[in-house]
């Protein structure tokens, strides 16, 4: 089984929802570590939110990881409450390879 790295970004107040969305998906578990996403200039790239050139947001970072197919599982699950929701801080993921891992003797 190739091993992935399952990486979710949302605000604070949305920590539950993604959750359980993650939960939805088959991840198991998963760690939480609290971030503060700056954004200094007025160009939107897709990743921040579209209002003000200077916001401060309380975020959050969940990671997991996990199977290819339970993490491909979870972006669906993702994707479809961000058009289900049409938020203006949608929830933002991705998968990254993980080239190598710890193996237990």
């Amino acid at each position: 089984m190739t091993m992935k790295l399952l990486v979710v970004l949302s605000i604070k107040e949305y920590q539950e929802r993604v959750a359980s969305l993650l939960q939805d998906a088959g991840v198991t578990q998963f760690s939480v570590s609290n971030i503060t996403g700056y954004k200094k200039r007025s160009e939107n790239l897709g990743w921040f939110a579209a209002n003000g050139s200077n916001a401060k947001t309380n975020s959050i970072m969940l990671f997991s990881f996990t199977s290819q197919e339970i993490a491909e599982k979870a972006i669906a699950e993702i994707d479809s409450c961000n058009i289900e929701t049409n938020n203006p801080f949608p929830v933002h993921a991705f998968i990254l390879d993980v080239e190598n891992s710890f193996k237990l003797i």
